[in-house]
Order: C-alpha cells, then structure tokens, then sequence
C-alpha cells in the first residue's frame, strides 16, 4: 500500500482537493448562495477586487506581517530553544515564561499591544510574536534533545572544529524538526496576523474580512480568506519541499 501511494502521489492529492471542491458546492447548494457562495461566485468576485487593485495590495500588506513574525519568532525560537535544550540550567530560567506564553489567550496579547503602543504594525507584529515564540522554543528544545551524543563524542575524536560539527552533525539531525517547525509557525503567524488585522488595523485581509462582514457580504469574506490561504499554501510547499529534502538522509521510511 505504501509502495501505491509512492506511485501515484498526484492522484492522491488531486482527490483531497477535488473533495474540498464538492464539499464547498455541497454547501453551496444546501444553504444557499446568498449564505454560501460557491467556487464560481468568489473567484469572480476576487477578479472584481483584481481588476479593482485592491486584492494584490491588501495581500501583500497581510504577507509583509505575516513573514516579518515568522522570521522573528523563528529566530529567536530557534536561538531560545537550542539554548534551553543544551542547558538545564536556561531550561530552568525559561520554563515560567514559556509556560505562560503557551497558556495565556491568544487574544490577550494582541489588545494588550493595542492599548499599550496603539493601533500601529508595531503592535500587530510583536503581539503575534510573542504569541508564536513559546511554540518554538518548545519544538525546537525537544528537536535538540534528540541529537545523538555519540556523534558528538566521535567528532571530539577526530578533533573537529566546532563550525563543521554544528553543520555535519548537528544541523543534519535537527534540519527535520527547523523545517517542520518553520510550517506550524508559518501557519500559525498568519492566521494571527489575520485576526490581528482584523480586531485593530485598517489594512490587511484581516481588515477586508471585517468589511465585508459588516456588510453582510459572504462572497468578500470568502475571496479574501481563499486568496491569503493560497498564497499561504504556496509558502506552506516550499517549506515543505525543504523538509523532505532536509529529510533524506534518513530513507524512504523517514518520509513516509
């Protein structure tokens, strides 16, 4: 069965999608356009806000804010949680912040942001990484506690250089967990950022979300979330792409 899924990887994907399709005209059809536009009534209302210049520019505002906290959570998660996963000692210090930072409310943070430093990208974008920077201090700082100290120990043997561990030993075993760190922030960064947008800023999608919902308008609500997921999709693959690639050394079974 594994061997059928490795033969026919499109066909397997193509039907996912296919059923998200059906699923959406089935709705469509249940409750309604007025309630549930269906696939051709909000790609025709995305050419509208196309042609209008208005879908490319609220987009591309959402993505600047959406990679500026990626990359700012991943750096410092990344420098955080190897920190942590090496020493008790940093574990020990980090371990109040990060508890609280996984159980306090999303929400929290966001209006916290708003009502100390206004309603400015400043805000949007800390708020969204401190609220993301716990999940990768966490992901990372188990990634580091997996490396094999082995490895390690024969580098010392063999009387290598701390640049040429770090990227031959250590980066090869934890290359998988960075990666799929990096997918579960991307998609968590900007569904955030979204909902930031959406309670406090006057651009983004976020924003256009909140339109269009108070205009009762289900079609504006649906192009804009359809056109920052796929954007977000397309990210998503690239990341993806350089998990597996990250993940080839380990064979086939590793991938599966």
């Amino acid at each position: 069965m594994i061997q059928a899924a490795h033969a026919h990887p499109w066909l397997y994907r193509g039907v996912s999608f296919a059923s998200i399709i059906l699923a959406w005209l089935g709705l469509s059809v249940w409750l309604g356009p007025k309630l549930m536009p269906g696939p051709l009534e909000t790609w025709a209302f995305l050419g509208r806000e196309l042609e209008r210049g208005v879908l490319l520019y609220q987009v591309g505002i959402t993505l600047q804010r959406v990679l500026l906290a990626f990359l700012l959570s991943m750096a410092a998660g990344l420098l955080l949680g190897f920190w942590s996963g090496r020493s008790a000692r940093a574990e020990q210090l980090l371990e109040g912040w990060v508890a609280l930072g996984l159980a306090i409310p999303r929400i929290l943070p966001i209006v916290v942001a708003y009502v100390l430093l206004g309603l400015n990208e400043l805000a949007a974008v800390l708020s969204v990484f401190l609220i993301v920077l716990p999940t990768v201090v966490v992901q990372v700082r188990e990634g580091v506690r997996t490396l094999e100290p082995r490895l390690f120990q024969m580098s010392r043997v063999f009387r290598k250089g701390r640049l040429e561990v770090a990227y031959f030993v250590a980066w090869p075993q934890m290359a998988p967990f960075v990666w799929g760190t990096a997918r579960a922030t991307l998609s968590l960064c900007w569904k955030m950022i979204v909902f930031a947008e959406l309670l406090g800023r006057t651009s983004g999608v976020g924003y256009q979300i909140a339109f269009y919902f108070q205009m009762f308008e289900m079609r504006g609500i649906l192009a804009y979330g359809l056109a920052i997921t796929v954007a977000l999709v397309a990210l998503d693959a690239l990341l993806a792409f350089g998990a597996r690639q990250a993940g080839r050394w380990r064979g086939r079974e590793a991938l599966a």
